[in-house]
């Protein structure tokens, strides 16, 4: 018989047997536990995106720690950005980071870039932006409305939609000159179709006064960066001769830098073209707008532009720093109707081509060239490559390019691949017309492919 000692000591030793089921139980409650706290603490970061990397745009960090994105989309939390090319920018008055960090974004790149100058490190604490991205302002103009980005693209960058470009850029964009606001299209752009007087053309950029500037595109539609030879209208030199400095000009007088005598070969042939395919269409075509074929000069002696003085027009500095101008400077080198209220009135139809500024805006990015052996990054499927050459009217200069034994008078002309380069006039490349069509003209039409911008004509 087991006394009262021996009981006790079963009913304890019961007790502490070990309950694998109880264990478990426990386990779990302390998991879980652990788990909710995790969480808790982790919900100061929760919507914040964590990033390994940063960019320095100014000053110099030792270390910003993890920075830590939250994205907001039309004022709503996202998971993640809105993609490029879908008219959002970020909105840098809304958009703040934490710890002095100035929030910016890189557009070329679609990445988060700032200023980490008054960062102040000596916190020791995580970095948290709030970035919010807005849609594109909407603008009404004579091709309805249309989203335009508010900021200034790099032009050092070649932009479409293809790696072999720098920037993934594509959309319309503003730039203010002496004239007002024109708004033009850049990169691999899909929406500026516009068929014409039977062709196709694409949009350059609505002018200053809403009118539409248009370069010739073929009889049939065609792709971005699409070659083919339909897409310029045969070929053309730009003057028979390139031994003198009078011979970049769009029109030229021996012995005058800027003298408007005798029209140039291909003034010829774009008139021409005007003559056959575009006088029945002349109500249409604007008459005020004018084209630009700069010979203003960097050169400060005598006699520069004429003869065989080594000269560099101003527009080699703009296409090697990658600095596009829409603006004028000589009266004698906008090239107008005459019945222009501007320019030099010069011009018996109101056709020209297209300049090198025009070009870097529509996503050719500027650089250094050296005649022939280019440095310039290509832009294969921006919507002005046709895969051949084709000229612009805006002189380059005279002087020995690199490559080159001979003094020759170079114009600009769009490469095959996109780059732009110096060409001797008397080469031979695309002609492309460019026309204005006027701003009171009815369009229909969404200016895609398959349903350009056509005129309403009652």
């Amino acid at each position: 018989m087991k006394n009262n000692n021996e009981s006790d000591n079963l009913k304890l030793s019961k007790f502490k047997e070990k309950n694998p089921k109880k264990t478990g139980i426990i386990i779990f409650t302390i998991a879980c536990i652990l788990l909710i706290a995790g969480v808790f603490f982790y919900t100061s970061f929760a919507s914040f995106e964590s990033r390994e990397t940063y960019n320095i745009m100014e000053g110099s960090v030792s270390d910003p720690r993890d920075i830590y994105f939250a994205y907001y989309i039309d004022g709503q939390f996202s998971e993640g950005l809105p993609k490029q090319n879908t008219e959002y920018t970020l909105d840098t008055q809304k958009s703040t980071c934490t710890n002095g960090v100035i929030p910016n974004w890189n557009y070329s790149t679609w990445h988060f870039d700032a200023d980490y100058s008054n960062y102040q490190n000596e916190t020791n604490k995580r970095t948290k932006c709030d970035l919010y991205f807005i849609k594109n302002k909407t603008v009404e103009t004579t091709l309805g409305e249309i989203s335009v980005y508010p900021y200034t693209p790099d032009f050092t960058k070649s932009a479409c939609d293809d790696e072999a470009c720098e920037s993934h850029e594509k959309g319309i964009y503003a730039m203010t000159t002496n004239e007002g606001t024109t708004y033009y299209y850049r990169g691999s752009v899909e929406n500026n179709y516009l068929e014409f007087a039977g062709y196709y053309w694409r949009v350059i950029r609505i002018n200053e006064n809403g009118s539409i500037r248009i370069i010739y595109d073929g009889t049939t539609s065609h792709t971005n960066g699409e070659s083919s030879t339909d897409r310029y209208y045969g070929t053309s030199q730009i003057n028979t001769s390139a031994d003198r400095n009078e011979y970049v000009g769009y029109m030229y007088t021996l012995d005058d830098a800027d003298g408007l005598g005798t029209s140039s070969v291909i003034k010829q042939a774009n008139d021409s073209f005007y003559e056959s395919h575009l006088a029945d269409y002349a109500e249409y075509i604007d008459t005020e707008s004018g084209f630009c074929g700069d010979r203003s000069t960097l050169n400060l002696q005598s006699e520069v532009g004429t003869g065989t003085v080594t000269t560099y027009n101003k527009g080699y500095l703009r296409a090697i720093t990658s600095s596009p101008d829409l603006n004028c400077e000589n009266t004698n080198d906008l090239y107008t109707h005459t019945s222009s209220s501007k320019g030099n009135k010069a011009s018996t139809y109101p056709i020209g081509l297209i300049t090198m500024d025009e070009v870097i805006l529509a996503g050719t990015g500027g650089g250094v060239f050296d005649g022939s052996y280019n440095q310039q990054k290509s832009a294969p499927n921006t919507y002005l490559t046709i895969g051949n050459n084709f000229w612009t009217m805006t002189p380059a200069g005279g002087y020995n390019p690199f490559g080159y034994t001979s003094w020759l008078a170079d114009v600009f002309y769009v490469y095959a691949s996109g780059t732009i380069d110096g060409g001797s006039t008397t080469g031979s490349s695309g002609l492309r017309p460019t026309i204005n069509l006027k701003s009171t003209v009815n369009i229909v039409g969404s200016g895609t492919i398959s349903d350009p911008y056509v005129l309403s004509v009652n």
